[in-house]
């Protein structure tokens, strides 16, 4: 029996009240054509019951149980059992539309590229029928694709509603204990090819949770910071001609969290990181306004920080949070 053609690995923990909405919207897909893996990443609830149920009525789910690694170590685990000539990665919460599949390998073929991002939406039943299916695919060089990420202003570094081949992933992993694995992973895995292709349909439903990590503060959010700092620094010694992208989304990371340590935290808390991000702010900020690249959310932030912090705080009340 041949291998399927796309895997779709599937992190799961804690997931009982969405993972059985997510597996039933796999297995609706219009491309039958593939193997996706539960990876049940040491769930204290009924996670790892309800993907066995699903696995016994279908054998193209599989069910991976570890102990409790984080999502990195999750998709990493799934990395390492996938059988499939391409991948893509779907968070149990979320969903595909049952075109998902079929669109992402049809830009894969139409364009020969080997990584394809689709667009994602917080729609989980829009008012459209399933696309036709045309060849009319974006190309960008991978280095296009990686700059115009870092400046916002064309898609977004997420891992998922993106179809890898398998091979691109052999070299290229997520770091383990991070959050911002997708910012950390996207260029490392952009540069094992030459170019990337973007089609412009709904292939991903993403559940927008308030509670989630990126809608409140928290500790983990200041990984961002090193993460920014990591990409500046992997530019620099690697790929200069990325560097006035890295350098602008290191300033765009700092503008957010220095607003969201100022309006959320406590006046003694955070001092270092509170003052660490005034530093780049006003460090990055003259560079920021001269490059023609950089979105005008960050030039606002930088015109502004010349006033102070408390004009630019006021103003982060809106555009920053």
């Amino acid at each position: 029996m041949s291998n399927p053609a796309v895997s779709v690995i599937i992190p799961a923990y804690n997931a009982q009240e969405y993972l059985r909405e997510c597996l039933e919207s796999v297995l609706a897909q219009s491309f039958p054509d593939f193997e996706a893996i539960v990876v049940n990443d040491g769930s204290a609830d009924n996670t790892r019951a309800i993907a066995e149920e699903f696995a016994a009525t279908d054998s193209r789910i599989k069910v991976l149980s570890t102990g409790n690694q984080g999502l990195s170590c999750a998709r990493n685990n799934g990395v390492d059992v996938a059988v499939g000539e391409w991948v893509t990665f779907l968070d149990s919460d979320d969903r595909l539309y049952t075109w998902s599949l079929e669109s992402l390998f049809h830009g894969a073929s139409a364009s020969g590229c080997d990584i394809v991002k689709g667009r994602w939406s917080r729609l989980p039943d829009p008012m459209i029928e399933m696309p036709f299916l045309n060849d009319n695919v974006s190309v960008l060089s991978s280095v296009t694709a990686i700059e115009s990420i870092l400046y916002q202003t064309f898609s977004q570094p997420s891992a998922c509603a993106t179809l890898y081949r398998r091979r691109l992933l052999d070299n290229v992993r997520f770091t383990p204990g991070i959050w911002y694995e997708d910012l950390d992973f996207f260029y490392h895995v952009f540069l094992q090819t030459g170019s990337v292709a973007f089609i412009d349909q709904l292939v991903y439903f993403y559940r927008d949770n308030p509670a989630s990590f990126l809608n409140r503060f928290s500790p983990g959010r200041l990984d961002v910071l090193k993460v920014t700092e990591a990409i500046e620094n992997f530019m620099r010694n690697n790929r200069p001609d990325l560097l006035p992208a890295a350098r602008d989304r290191r300033l765009s990371a700092n503008f957010n969290l220095f607003a969201l340590l100022m309006l959320e935290t406590g006046q003694e808390d955070y001092i270092a990181e509170k003052n660490q991000c005034w530093h780049i702010i006003r460090s990055y900020r003259s560079e920021c306004l001269f490059n023609p690249k950089t979105r005008l959310k960050n030039k606002l932030g930088s015109l502004l920080s010349y006033l102070g912090r408390r004009p630019l705080l006021y103003v982060a009340r809106f555009i920053y949070r």
